[in-house]
């Protein structure tokens, strides 16, 4: 403790020379972790979960557009199944392929995953691209605040009420929340919390799914209805849980349709009879004056 405090380039030197693809940072957090468990100083019973960004050591004009590919989630065999035992009960043919172009529901859309460093100047017209870093691969294209973009990572970290940090996870600063929880959550789940609190970005079905089926309290804030001005709000629709529909503020029927891959059943009215209702104009603004609503299974 008395010790003269090394130089930084002691550090930075160190790090890129001798500690190089080593987990002894790991470790050592690990340690420090433990001696805070062994004293009592961490109560793991509400834990907190947010990410930050840090800038990339990037020049952010060094870059290369490649393209886009479609990155698996955490839960979609486990939503894949419960979505094809949900079509089947009403009736409908199990969800095939994405790539099937004879499914009912090819409505994939692609994302950033794979290689990093896969790049490519001969990109097809119409296809989906990200910007990708040839400084630092392994970074993600961030938009921060409202006319600046840098290359970034993110840092997601968990920590009890007192500040203690239980687990971090460092990704690309371009991958949603959501889509990184897993990753975390993975290292903290066996050390007993009891309430999870996030932000809105963690509040998916999925995430929420997964911390009530491991006894966990999810504790997320509320979001308003993203519904424009002057038309009806989703919980105006009411849900008929017996008859399985939705019934509209004009006492009119929205009936099953189809579960969706996202997971959502969808419920739509009859054309027909919302053409002739004085509240079409606060409900709809669809051609053929169909409503849709949704509901997660």
């Amino acid at each position: 403790m008395m010790d003269k405090v090394p130089h930084f380039s002691t550090f930075g030197k160190n790090y890129t020379r001798r500690f190089k693809d080593t987990d002894l940072f790991e470790q050592i957090f690990s340690h420090i972790l433990m001696e805070c468990y062994k004293f009592k100083l961490v109560d793991p019973a509400e834990v907190f979960v947010d990410s930050t960004h840090v800038k990339a050591r990037a020049n952010n004009k060094k870059m290369q557009k490649r393209i886009a590919h479609e990155e698996a989630l955490f839960y979609e065999e486990l939503l894949k199944k419960e979505i094809n035992e949900d079509r089947e009960a009403h009736g409908k043919k199990p969800l095939k392929g994405k790539d099937d172009k004879d499914d009912d529901d090819n409505d994939s859309t692609p994302s950033a995953g794979g290689d990093p460093k896969e790049f490519t100047n001969d990109i097809p017209k119409d296809t989906k691209t990200i910007k990708c870093s040839t400084t630092d691969s392994e970074s993600g294209w961030f938009r921060k605040g409202e006319h600046k973009n840098v290359f970034a990572y993110a840092i997601e970290t968990a920590c009890d009420k007192n500040g203690w940090i239980l687990g971090y996870t460092i990704n690309p600063g371009n991958q949603h929340d959501s889509r990184t929880f897993k990753g975390l959550y993975d290292k903290i789940k066996d050390i007993g919390i009891e309430t999870l609190v996030a932000d809105a970005g963690y509040k998916t079905p999925a995430i929420a799914k997964l911390l009530i089926d491991d006894g966990m309290k999810p504790l997320l804030p509320y979001k308003r209805p993203m519904t424009k001005d002057g038309f009806f709000k989703k919980y105006e629709y009411v849900y008929d849980e017996y008859y399985d529909c939705y019934i509209c503020p004009n006492n009119q029927v929205l009936t099953y349709r189809t579960t969706n891959r996202n997971g959502y059943r969808e419920y739509k009215s009859c054309g027909a009879v919302c053409g002739e209702c004085p509240y079409l104009s606060q409900c709809t603004e669809s051609r053929d004056h169909v409503k849709t609503v949704t509901r997660h299974i």
